[in-house]
């Protein structure tokens, strides 16, 4: 297949590149909020319950405590992005490593694998994730690895799929006659081919991370030392009356992320897709 081909299908989507685009502004912008924000997110720096364009050193207004609600939202893409990519890693080590296992020499080992991915995935994600994150305390590294164990079922059973399906082509079959070990089979010959509907599904995960990051912090199981959308929002949930802009601003940048997620998957998907349509060059 065409490497360039699907990458140019994706960027003839317009609501894919600006799904790109503004993940890439948002992650300038997290990068360089020490320099773009007035300082600390806690920091109490004006007066409480400030509206949006009242303070001129804090256009997006201020909170109940008094501190820039333009800081945290700042320091909120931080942690969002950073939870995101972190455990789509992790998701993605875990998932590939027993989805390819499973997948490449089935039998008993891939039953018992599959069973345990089916008992994970019996659990609500977010009950499943609160329990955790609970027990181990709550911190970003709690967060990135209650997320990983809710999210890797899907893509083991996915990667599982596709090894399934690849494991007896026809170049697979030639490159065990050559001799290659099932190592340099798995990661030379199955997994570039299995790498198209792996990238889809893995976007999924980064904004299913997105929103249960925020769910955690919403309900308390944040991370105590880093400033994120959802705290805010918890923080905001008794004046929305009185101050509607505390949960607006959080809650229409978790809408706007996930939504630039989602479009950059559903890009993806349909540029794989039709790239891996019979006629396209191999």
């Amino acid at each position: 297949m065409n490497v360039a081909s699907p990458w140019r299908r994706f960027l003839a989507q317009r609501s894919a590149l600006l799904g790109l685009i503004w993940l890439l502004l948002l992650g300038l912008l997290a990068l360089a909020a020490p320099w773009l924000s007035q300082g600390d997110p806690w920091e109490m720096a004006a007066q409480p319950l400030l509206g949006p364009l009242q303070d001129g050193n804090h256009w997006l207004g201020t909170d109940l405590l008094g501190r820039d609600l333009g800081a945290g939202l700042l320091y909120g893409a931080r942690v969002s992005l950073a939870v995101a990519l972190l455990a789509s890693l992790a998701t993605l080590l875990a998932g590939l490593l027993i989805g390819a296992v499973a997948g490449y020499f089935g039998g008993w080992l891939d039953g018992l694998l599959m069973r345990i991915a089916e008992f994970f995935q019996i659990i609500p994600q977010l009950v499943l994730a609160v329990i955790l994150v609970a027990i181990l305390e709550p911190s970003l590294y709690s967060i990135v690895l209650a997320i990983a164990l809710v999210a890797w079922p899907a893509v083991a059973r996915l990667v599982r799929a596709e090894f399934l399906s690849l494991r007896q082509r026809e170049f697979v079959q030639a490159a065990r006659v050559l001799g290659q070990s099932p190592l340099a089979i798995v990661f030379r010959q199955i997994l570039p081919n299995a790498l198209a509907p792996l990238l889809v599904t893995l976007t999924f995960v980064m904004a299913t991370a997105i929103l249960t990051e925020a769910a955690l912090a919403f309900l308390g199981l944040g991370d105590p030392e880093a400033m994120s959308w959802g705290y805010m929002i918890n923080a905001s949930r008794g004046l929305l009356r009185e101050a509607w802009w505390m949960s607006l601003l959080p809650g229409l940048a978790i809408l706007f992320c996930v939504l630039a997620v989602n479009r950059v998957g559903e890009g993806l998907r349909v540029a794989f897709d039709a790239a891996r349509r019979p006629g396209d060059s191999l």
